[in-house]
C-alpha cells in the first residue's frame, strides 16, 4: 500500500553536533537536525510539508499532484521524487518560459515522470487565485475533480501538519535546547516546528530567518497557519542577502569557511542564511555585553542541497 510506503520514510534523522571557532569563543553549543540525510531523493523539510498531501491525494482519490516552483525549486525536486516513488503522477508548473535546455532540477523531474507546463512571470503571479488554477487545469484536460493542487513550496495546513512532525523525527524533547533556528521561505515550516514546540517544549524559542527581501508578510502568514495567538518565536527579516535565491561574496565566503571547517554542507538560499544569521547574532551579542555561554541551540538544517547546482559556489 502507498500508505505504508510513506509512512516508512518517517525514520529518525540524526542530529549531529557542531565546533567551530566562534561557537567556542561565544561557549555556546551548537546542534544541526540533518533533515538533508532524511533520504537521498525526498530530503529536508519538502518531504514533511508534502507527506499528508500525497496522502490527502490517496485518500480523495485524485489522479495526480499539480504544483508551483522555479527551474530550480527544491519543492518541484522532491515532489517529482516522492510521485515516482509512491506511484502518483506529478504535473509541475514552473515560473517562466523554458530555455534552450533544461535546469539539472528540472531533468531530475522529467526522469521522474513530472510532467511541466511553464507560465509567464505575469501569471505565476495568479498561481493562487482558483479560478485561475481551474483554467489552467482545463487547459491541460484536467479538472480539480482529478488534480490534488498544492501551493509552491508546499505551504498549506497539509504542510504544516507534516512540519510539526519535525523535531520529533530527530528525537528532540522538552529541555533539550534553548532556541531552535531555521529557514523561513513561506512560514510553513516556522509554524509547524512553532506549534510542536509549544506543545512539547514551551521555554524554547523557534527563530525564522526569511531568506527572501521584504518578508515582514510572512508574520500574517505565520499567524494564519498557527490559528492562534503563540509567543514563542520570532522572525528576523535582514539577513536574505539582497533577496530570494540571491547571494553576497560575505555569504559565500562564509558557508565556504564554515564547510571547511565542519564538512557540514549548506546551500546559499536557505541554511547558509540562517547559520550565518546565528554566528552574526551571537557576535552582536558579545559586542553588546549580552550574556551567550551556556545556550543550547538547534539548527534545523532544511535540505535543499540539491539547488546548489544552479549557484557557482566555488567550494
Amino acid at each position: 500500500m502507498v500508505f505504508e510506503s510513506i509512512e516508512q520514510l518517517a525514520r529518525r534523522v540524526p542530529v549531529q553536533p557542531v565546533k567551530t571557532r566562534w561557537l567556542y569563543e561565544t561557549g555556546v553549543s551548537l546542534d544541526i537536525l540533518r533533515l538533508d540525510q532524511l533520504d537521498p531523493e525526498i530530503s529536508g523539510n519538502k518531504w514533511y510539508k508534502l507527506k499528508h498531501n500525497l496522502i490527502a491525494a490517496q485518500q480523495e482519490g485524485k489522479s495526480a499532484i499539480l504544483s508551483f516552483g522555479g527551474a530550480w525549486s527544491n519543492h518541484i525536486h522532491a515532489l517529482a521524487a516522492a510521485g515516482h516513488r509512491f506511484g502518483m503522477p506529478t504535473i509541475g508548473v514552473i515560473r517562466g518560459e523554458p530555455g534552450e535546455s533544461l535546469s539539472a532540477t528540472l531533468t531530475d523531474a522529467v526522469n521522474w515522470g513530472m510532467q511541466l507546463h511553464y507560465l509567464s512571470r505575469s501569471d505565476y503571479r495568479r498561481k493562487n487565485e482558483a479560478v485561475f488554477v481551474n483554467h489552467l487545469l482545463h487547459q491541460s484536460g484536467l479538472s480539480a475533480r482529478d488534480v490534488h493542487v498544492v501551493p509552491e513550496g508546499g505551504s498549506n495546513l497539509s504542510g504544516v501538519q507534516g512540519c510539526r512532525e519535525i523535531l520529533a523525527a530527530g528525537g528532540i524533547t522538552a529541555g533539550s535546547y534553548d532556541e531552535i533556528w531555521l529557514a523561513c521561505g513561506t512560514g510553513a515550516t516556522l509554524s509547524g516546528v512553532a506549534l510542536a514546540a509549544a506543545t512539547e517544549m514551551p521555554q524554547t524559542q523557534v527563530t525564522g530567518v526569511a531568506v527572501l527581501k521584504g518578508g515582514d508578510f510572512l508574520r500574517g502568514d505565520i499567524h494564519h497557519y498557527t490559528r492562534q495567538a503563540l509567543a514563542n518565536w520570532t522572525l528576523l527579516t535582514d539577513y536574505h542577502h539582497g533577496g530570494y535565491a540571491r547571494t553576497t561574496e560575505a555569504l559565500l565566503s562564509f558557508i565556504k569557511s564554515f564547510e571547511m571547517e565542519t564538512a557540514i554542507p549548506l546551500d546559499p538560499v536557505y541554511t547558509g542564511k540562517v547559520m550565518f544569521a546565528i554566528r552574526h547574532s551571537l557576535a552582536e551579542n558579545l559586542k553588546q555585553g549580552l550574556p551567550c555561554r551556556g545556550r543550547r541551540l538547534l539548527m534545523v538544517h532544511t535540505g535543499g542541497l540539491q539547488g546548489r547546482r544552479g549557484i557557482d559556489i566555488k567550494i
